[in-house]
């Protein structure tokens, strides 16, 4: 009830930003049509047929998106109490306790995107691989494989849990158990691997504009307090002592029985993150290296930290360890609802702004700003052409997210311009709009307002 609470009570206290704009104009065509235009993802479409159904039935707003994902984010919790249950019931407790406020589970519990589902299948296959190891069910393995298939139908990097449970249960059951589940699987991704081909080669452009370094260290930080956040450096360094420290006393004082299946499960959160690390080192898919990506592994993660807590740690220092990761996990969450600079882009806020202004006019936004902008302001283009009538101009920026640090404060033009004049500049936490006036129509150059906005690739918009 707690994390029903936490994740559908606050569902629209942010804005949608620019992910999951592309996931509602995707869904919003015809199931034909959504199929044809899978190539502007990265992700193989089970998330995206789910979500048609899902908004054909409750509406196509913000919430009937949002709420799908807060809906798999809520199963999510038993599922994972189920997880740490076949170790112990404390340790179911505290997975599902860390699954209830942990930052990354609570963010992408609210996204419109395929994050919670990709999470829920991995707990459920998860879960399955467990019972496995611990009964050699063949019902159970049947299940682990078909929540493996659905994993990887919702996200091609599923494989990277897929493939140390595999190589575990294949040391327990031998290779003639085994050859049906992962053929399958790895005909799913033979069959997948045209659709992969033809996604990859923008998106690989975007995060190989980062280090490998700094993604890394952004993936630790997402497991630990999420995406972005206060103070989100202190928080991160409590939270991974307190967690290191409850790992540790599973090592060195957890019974021997268990001693086992915590390196079973830590070797499963071990490979399912350092393959994509030596693949991005190798420069092999170096994309592949993304917190986001790789959140299925969070769970054989937060269950070595349950299990510390629950069958490790002397009870008093279990409920220290554990109450203070979740009360500095929940003020994270309270932290970002609170301060709207670390939140989600705020287009909805943008869009009040400029609707707000009566008549027609060109409005300058950073790249990719059309389809969240698009959500708020129906009608709205993109233009391309080497002039434009109306005779107000907009610029808008964002305010830049800093890890480690508060976010940078938007800055919009305020010089003056060729036949224009500055009348406003609107600034807030979140964003920043400077709006210029011409006496009568302007012939306006595109390239002349991206060199006044000082990016090459700003949008120019018209909304009529």
């Amino acid at each position: 009830m707690a994390g029903a609470a936490l994740r559908f009570g606050t569902l629209d206290v942010q804005s949608v930003w620019l992910d999951e704009s592309t996931t509602m104009v995707l869904v919003s065509r015809s199931l034909g049509g959504m199929f044809s235009h899978l190539y502007s993802e990265e992700t193989p479409p089970l998330y995206f047929v789910l979500v048609w159904i899902w908004t054909n039935i409750f509406g196509t707003g913000v919430l009937g998106f949002r709420s799908l994902s807060a809906v798999l984010g809520t199963i999510t919790i038993p599922v994972m109490y189920a997880v740490g249950r076949r170790i112990s019931p404390r340790v179911g407790l505290w997975a599902a306790a860390l699954t209830v406020v942990s930052p990354a589970m609570y963010y992408f519990s609210q996204e419109a995107r395929c994050y919670a589902l990709l999470v829920l299948l991995s707990a459920a296959a998860f879960l399955f691989w467990l019972r496995v190891m611990q009964d050699e069910d063949g019902r159970s393995l049947a299940l682990w494989a078909a929540m493996s298939v659905l994993a990887l139908l919702t996200h091609y990097y599923a494989i990277f849990m897929f493939i140390p449970e595999s190589a575990l249960l294949l040391r327990r059951l031998g290779i003639r158990r085994m050859l049906v589940p992962i053929g399958v699987e790895a005909l799913t991704g033979l069959a997948l691997l045209p659709l992969a081909l033809w996604q990859s080669s923008t998106y690989g452009e975007v995060l190989e504009s980062t280090s490998t370094a700094s993604r890394a260290a952004e993936t630790v930080k997402l497991f630990l307090v999420g995406l972005y956040g206060p103070l989100e450096i202190y928080s991160a360094l409590l939270v991974g002592a307190m967690a290191a420290g409850a790992v540790a006393y599973l090592w060195r004082r957890g019974e021997k029985q268990w001693r086992r299946p915590a390196l079973e499960i830590g070797f499963i959160g071990a490979v399912a993150l350092l393959l994509p690390l030596v693949m991005a080192l190798m420069h092999v898919a170096s994309y592949s290296l993304d917190g986001r990506h790789l959140i299925s592994a969070w769970i054989p993660c937060a269950l070595l930290v349950a299990m510390g807590l629950g069958i490790a740690c002397p009870p008093r220092a279990a409920a220290l360890l554990g109450l203070a990761i979740c009360a500095i996990s929940l003020a994270v969450i309270g932290g970002i609802n609170a301060i709207p600079g670390y939140q989600r882009d705020d287009w909805r806020g943008v869009a009040a702004a400029l609707a707000a202004h009566t008549g027609p006019s060109l409005i300058v936004t950073p790249s990719g700003g059309l389809q969240p902008l698009g959500i708020y302001l129906p009608h709205l283009h993109k233009t391309t052409a080497s002039s434009t009538p109306p005779r107000e101009l907009e610029f808008v920026a964002l305010r830049t997210k800093r890890t480690g640090r508060s976010p940078l404060a938007p800055v919009v033009p305020t010089r003056a311009l060729p036949g224009y004049r500055l009348v406003e500049v609107q600034r807030t936490e979140t964003y920043a709009i400077s709006r210029y006036l011409a006496p009568l129509p302007t012939v306006t150059s595109v390239s002349v307002l991206r060199g006044a906005d000082g990016t090459a690739e700003a949008e120019v918009l018209l909304h009529r």
